[in-house]
């Protein structure tokens, strides 16, 4: 259940396209905040596990993937148990100060070579901008179809770049294997 918000409390930016391509990968993959649309579990089915910390937005999610709720700050994994994880338009939703202990967790339950795949928006300093919310309305193109969505987060603490995940990935430990951005939208693949 989202929360209504009157579109004055909203900074909107332009309609972000989405391109999920398809990717290699063996085994199970992790995907953290795989609720909502689902748009890993989509792409990839059984293959996947999405966790979410709020069982409705598991609930929203396609059919296909095993559902787990679960903190992404605890993962209930043993060290080591995936090859793949991913996190699409999740890790805007984490608290700034909570961030690395995310980072830490994925890394350890990476495989040694294992790669991590986050799509994720640039969030600018808030500044004094009066809006409370920051807005990105977005088109997923994926398998074929195209999924028409918004992710909104309270714009206060929260400015991210893929700059600032470069050098949070490298802090924790990755190595940065690929990035792109496409309008505000930015996609990293890291590897343990």
């Amino acid at each position: 259940m989202h929360t209504q918000i009157s579109e004055d409390e909203m900074f909107i930016i332009d309609q972000q396209k989405v391109i999920v391509k398809d990717f290699e990968c063996s085994g199970y993959i992790l995907d953290i905040g795989g609720g909502g649309e689902g748009i890993i579990g989509v792409l990839k089915g059984e293959q996947v596990v999405a966790i979410d910390m709020r069982r409705g937005e598991l609930e929203e999610a396609p059919e296909g993937p095993l559902k787990i709720v679960m903190d992404a700050r605890d993962l209930q994994f043993l060290a080591s148990a995936f090859e793949t994880v991913t996190a699409f338009f999740t890790v805007m939703y984490i608290m700034r100060a909570e961030r690395k202990k995310v980072f830490e967790e994925i890394y350890r339950v990476l495989k040694p070579g294992g790669t991590f795949l986050m799509w994720d928006v640039v969030i600018p300093p808030k500044g004094d901008n009066m809006k409370e919310w920051f807005v990105v309305p977005a088109v997923i193109a994926v398998k074929g179809k195209e999924i028409e969505t918004g992710y909104g987060v309270r714009w206060e603490g929260k400015e991210q770049d893929m700059g600032y995940y470069v050098g949070l990935a490298e802090e924790v430990g990755f190595e940065v294997m690929e990035k792109e951005e496409q309008g505000q939208v930015f996609f990293m693949r890291l590897r343990k």
